[in-house]
């Protein structure tokens, strides 16, 4: 809907083994959900550190800094969506 252009971003992020993807804070607000389609991922928010599986979302707040690491040895695949409030 054209309400929701601008609030919703959807990704489909790819990283190579080693590959990561760090992020300045968002506005005050912001939320992500990322979602592994493949591999094992490592998300670090404010310095709290989750490993996720292929199948496992994460939901977090990315109104401080972030950052998604591919934790595995193979190319990972995930879906993020990023809520701007």
């Amino acid at each position: 809907p054209m309400a929701l252009a601008g609030k919703h971003e959807w990704y489909e992020l790819t990283l190579s083994a080693g590959g990561a993807l760090i992020s300045n804070p968002h506005d005050p607000g912001t939320t992500e959900h990322l979602t592994i389609l493949h591999g094992t991922v490592e998300i670090e928010v404010a310095g709290t550190l989750r490993k996720l599986k292929t199948g496992a979302t994460a939901r977090y707040e990315a109104d401080q800094t972030h950052a998604i690491r591919n934790a595995g040895k193979a190319e990972a695949k995930a879906l993020l969506v990023v809520i701007h409030r």
